[in-house]
């Protein structure tokens, strides 16, 4: 059994790592694709993962595997979906040509967690750990050190001095697109996930993606633009679409192999995989406010997967002892 287990949690702990390597090799490719209307780049991302997963939830729902959600979930997940899409995806490949890969996924990744654990106990009434609250503290502090740096990561990314409102805006738009996922993920965890199959979910997500950013990409990006992207240019949107997918499938394999806790610390790889290669292949500035917040970030999440050391049974029966613990009780209380 224990040689079981701990097999399980390597396999999960190499899921996890994939899925960080396929992320960050995701935004690499939507990091060269800067100079396209980011509206449009986000719905052509969106394409792989429906033609992917679409068919797969086409055939649970009609074999009788994973019901269809109920009205009132699919109004929830397709809000929560049109609000990711716009603000999340969007917003995210934005932030690539003004802040950078290097600092644009961590802020988003730490926003997201903190907004997550925030609306998580507000709205689904959970309990906050010892460890949870370290790990939220940290990436706070992250936020805080990688906003300092975003005077330096844009002007190394536009080339060119900027004003305050573009610095505020570029640090900004990573966490807005964090928010939205935050409210996507418990969107999917109160309602839909109880219901209805990861792959039909997802499915669902990147349909809402396709359907609404198609026709306003063509607007924002307008008919010269779309003519005027290349080949080259379609195949990196493919390959970027096709990773992402990929990562997810290797995310989700993670925490089926192992406690979440691994695949959340594997997968913040991540962040300094992004970092590295903003600074190495795009020549993004490097300073010491985007190290911090790098680490920090890091830290944050490996913190917010631990778990609180359980109570053994002789802890418990000296507990309910009586006056032998009495000067104890103040320590242990709750």
């Amino acid at each position: 059994m224990t040689e079981r287990t701990s097999t399980s949690d390597w396999l999960g702990l190499f899921c996890g790592v994939l899925a960080a390597v396929g992320y960050s090799l995701a935004n690499v490719c939507l990091r060269w694709l800067t100079d396209l209307d980011p509206i449009w780049v986000s719905f052509l991302k969106a394409i792989p993962t429906v033609a992917i997963f679409g068919p797969v939830a086409i055939w649970q729902v009609w074999t009788g595997r994973s019901p269809f959600p109920k009205v009132s979930s699919l109004l929830i997940l397709i809000a929560a979906a049109t609000s990711s899409q716009l603000l999340g995806n969007a917003t995210l490949q934005w932030s690539f040509g003004v802040v950078g890969v290097a600092m644009s996924v961590p802020l988003c990744l730490g926003t997201m967690i903190v907004v997550g654990v925030v609306i998580s106990k507000l709205l689904l009434q959970e309990s906050l750990t010892r460890w949870q609250a370290w790990g939220t503290f940290s990436l706070v502090l992250a936020l805080v050190s990688l906003s300092l740096a975003g005077r330096g990561a844009i002007q190394s990314v536009v080339n060119h001095q900027t004003g305050w409102t573009l610095i505020i805006a570029g640090i900004f738009a990573p966490m807005v697109a964090g928010i939205s996922y935050a409210f996507l993920s418990v969107a999917i965890r109160r309602g839909v996930s109880r219901e209805v199959s990861m792959a039909l979910s997802t499915s669902l997500i990147c349909c809402v993606g396709v359907l609404i950013l198609g026709p306003l990409g063509y607007i924002t990006a307008g008919f010269d633009q779309i003519a005027s992207t290349t080949m080259p240019q379609y195949g990196v949107l493919l390959v970027a679409g096709l990773l992402n997918a990929a990562a997810f499938v290797a995310l989700t394999l993670s925490f089926r192999y192992a406690p979440v806790n691994i695949g959340n610390a594997a997968n913040s790889l991540q962040n300094p995989l992004s970092a590295l290669a903003g600074v190495m292949i795009f020549h993004e500035a490097f300073t010491i406010n985007l190290a911090f917040g790098v680490v920090l970030t890091v830290l944050g999440v490996v913190l917010m997967g631990l778990k609180e050391r359980p109570v053994t049974r002789q802890a418990e029966n000296s507990a309910k002892s009586g006056p032998v613990v009495v000067s104890a009780a103040p320590e242990d209380g709750r």
